[in-house]
């Protein structure tokens, strides 16, 4: 039999937040047809920091992108041998990249290049800006796996998440709002994957961390 947990505050709280998160990035950005000051200052005060910080920045910043979440994922079944959880990984970062696609598609907003100037690019990218695509699954994947882990462990999906969302900044590549709203949608995408697997709640019993499903 399949055990299934009763689903916790703290996933509660991120769906909220995560379409709070979301909602409240694409009100800003649909009511703007140019980027927010404050928005302009973040971006600035971000993107103008030392080149020396982008190699640093470079590797967790592939967390975010679609080989970098297959990995994750893969990672997550050989250490934990459940399936239940390698699928809502497999999942939930998977419907945070296509669809963070779609929605790129419906808002129509550009990249900082094409939106500001002074812009230190330091990755090439194309297409459009809202949401980011890397803070999307980044956060997917902090928001899938968290739960499961040890207590103490927990905030470090998540500080690796931002850290993806940061980097997108600092890169030039996207604006504030972008990386918000993309870290809303993945915790969306994320917590919604555990709870369609079963997974609600802090973490899982002894036999699903052997591998019993």
């Amino acid at each position: 039999m399949i055990e299934r947990r009763r689903v916790r505050a703290g996933e509660v709280a991120a769906v909220l937040g995560g379409g709070a998160l979301l909602a409240g990035s694409w009100v800003l950005v649909a009511a703007n047809s140019t980027v927010p000051h404050w928005e302009a200052r973040t971006f600035d005060a971000i993107n103008g920091l030392p080149d020396p910080l982008w190699p640093v920045l470079w590797g967790p910043m592939q967390f975010g992108s679609m080989v970098g979440s297959l990995v994750v994922v893969g990672a997550t079944g050989l250490v934990t041998r459940n399936i239940r959880l390698t699928l809502a990984t497999l999942v939930g970062s998977q419907v945070a990249f296509w669809m963070a696609k779609e929605v790129k598609a419906t808002v129509s907003r550009g990249r900082p290049k094409a939106l500001l100037t002074d812009v230190h690019l330091r990755e090439h990218a194309g297409g459009l800006g809202f949401i980011s695509g890397h803070a999307t699954v980044a956060f997917a994947l902090a928001a899938a796996l968290a739960p499961s882990l040890p207590r103490r462990w927990r905030p470090a999906p998540f500080a690796l998440a931002a850290t993806v969302a940061f980097a997108r900044v600092y890169a030039g590549v996207h604006l504030p709002l972008d990386v918000v709203g993309g870290a809303g949608f993945g915790l969306l995408c994320g917590t919604v994957a555990r709870w369609s697997f079963g997974l609600g709640g802090e973490g899982l019993p002894p036999s699903a961390r052997v591998g019993q499903m």
